[in-house]
This record gives structure tokens, sequence and C-alpha cells, in this order.
């Protein structure tokens, strides 16, 4: 089976920044502590989606409010 091999953009020192910054905001907004189960999940998924090409700062910040768990 081949697997697909997505290239990854390097993740600079001003590229964590400004994903660190998404991510303290959506944190505070949220209410949730940065390094809480639910803090960490959002940051991983920040670089994913980041890594998956989206870099509007607005569209992450929303991404990272949807709920794609399914719950209602």
């Amino acid at each position: 089976m081949t697997r697909t091999v997505w290239p990854k953009e390097a993740l600079t020192s001003e590229v964590m920044n400004f994903l660190d910054g998404i991510h303290r905001e959506w944190c505070s907004a949220a209410r949730c502590r940065r390094d809480s189960d639910l803090g960490m999940a959002r940051a991983k998924a920040l670089i994913d989606w980041f890594e998956f090409g989206v870099r509007d700062r607005d569209e992450l910040l929303g991404l990272l409010s949807q709920d794609f768990s399914g719950a209602a």
C-alpha cells in the first residue's frame, strides 16, 4: 500500500508565534486552559490545519471554534 506524503512547510519561530497567538485568543474566548486536554487538542488541530494549507487567521480561529466531534 502506498502512503501519500504531504510536503510540510517548516514551522519557523514566526509561524509558531502566529499560531500561538491564535491559540491564546481561542483559549481565552473559550475559557479553556491552554494545557488542558481540550486546549492541547485544539493546538494540534491548529497545526494540522496550517500544514494542510489554511493560512488565514480568521479562518483558523473559526475552525478552532467548530465542533467536529459530531456532538450537538
